[in-house]
């Protein structure tokens, strides 16, 4: 009998992961780098939302825990990249030295890649050909929205905001999406309505994260603040300032919370949103 899917503490969703990544008997430096990132104190909201969606739709826990570590892995490889001297050029994340920082560029770069290769592998113990092909292509959905971010910056012309938003769409609302979403297509309904209302949280997250860039002390948000503005980036606060933007994140609230139902996962989402 298999047992249902609920919430799980990140200390079980950081032994899964650590559990997966030592499975494929990995040289010992890029297992470490790999784990390092992992590792990094954090909320693991994309895994408690995938095991919050999986609840609504009576997803086996099994399945569900893998696949919300899948998605936690993709996120930390996406973040070994950001931080690369070629991209945002971070010595810090979550208040310890970036992967590149502690292992050398070369080595973060292939455990960047090694996450994102275990991520997708991972997914597939879902055996559910919709859950597959959505997690593939959050992936390329991200990467494009990390290229747009990237060209933005290195642009003498400021995007508009309408450019940013979509921006944002891809580099962070789409593994949201996913996260929202995995639930309903483990269960073959309609996940449009579940991927909308994450990408929404997405762009929500992304917003109040360029203002703490803006705002925010380094104790505050455990990297380097004002990046945004020394590497020239594009974001929402830089078009419509703090206030607006702030604005503009709290309209989002109600979107979001409409799109998801009345269940585990809307009380996940309300909890997060405050």
């Amino acid at each position: 009998m298999k047992r249902k899917a609920k919430v799980k503490a990140t200390k079980e969703i950081d032994l899964m992961m650590e559990q997966i990544v030592k499975s494929f008997n990995l040289s010992p430096q890029l297992e470490e780098a790999a784990l390092y990132t992992l590792k990094l104190p954090g909320k693991r909201l994309r895994p408690k939302l995938v095991l919050a969606s999986a609840q609504d739709f009576d997803v086996d826990e099994e399945i569900a825990m893998k696949v919300a570590c899948a998605t936690e892995m993709m996120h930390a490889g996406s973040l070994i990249h950001d931080d690369l001297p070629s991209i945002d050029n971070d010595s810090y994340r979550r208040g310890m030295p970036s992967n590149h920082v502690k292992f050398g560029e070369d080595v973060a770069i292939m455990a960047g890649d090694l996450l994102f290769s275990i991520a997708g592998y991972t997914c597939t113990e879902s055996k559910n050909n919709n859950v597959i092909k959505a997690f593939t292509r959050t992936l390329i959905e991200l990467v494009n929205g990390e290229t747009m971010d990237i060209l933005m910056a290195k642009s003498k012309e400021m995007p508009s905001k309408e450019e940013i938003l979509k921006m944002y769409r891809g580099k962070t609302g789409s593994l949201f999406a996913f996260a929202f979403s995995f639930g309903s297509l483990m269960a073959g309904q309609d996940a449009t309505p579940y991927a909308e209302a994450g990408y929404s949280f997405g762009i929500y997250f992304q917003i109040l994260d360029d203002i703490m860039d803006l705002t925010a002390t380094f104790e505050q948000i455990g990297k380097t603040p004002r990046k945004d503005i020394e590497e020239n980036k594009a974001t929402l606060v830089r078009i419509i300032g703090v206030e607006e933007s702030k604005k503009f994140a709290d309209n989002l609230h109600g979107e979001i919370l409409s799109k998801i139902g009345n269940g585990h996962l809307y009380k996940t989402v309300k909890e997060i949103l405050g």
